[in-house]
């Protein structure tokens, strides 16, 4: 009987622990001030971490390439993310003439 007990205990433990998983939000906790511009260019996708929320602070979280955790970055950096993400796309079309 004591068997049965445990091992239906140990069942639903598990089951609780896979149900809330998904319920997990992960937040920045800290953020740099700023990140270097070869890092800005290899970014795939970005978004905004509200600090009005289940997180504490605002932040920009950076995905980039080659890298499996994101960068947790000031919002002020989205201005210079912007920046290197125009001079691309100006160097991909032709637009930016070396002096």
């Amino acid at each position: 009987m004591d068997l049965k007990v445990a091992v239906v205990t140990l069942c639903l433990c598990a089951l609780a622990f896979h149900a809330t998983e998904g319920g997990i939000v992960k937040c920045c906790v800290k953020t740099r001030q700023s990140v270097p511009k070869i890092k800005l260019m290899m970014v795939r996708r970005w978004q905004m971490q509200e600090s009005g929320g289940p997180c504490d602070i605002s932040a920009l979280i950076l995905h980039v390439a080659g890298r499996r955790k994101p960068i947790c970055a000031n919002p002020t950096v989205r201005k210079h993310l912007k920046q290197v993400r125009l001079e691309m796309m100006q160097l991909k079309l032709g637009k930016v003439h070396s002096n």
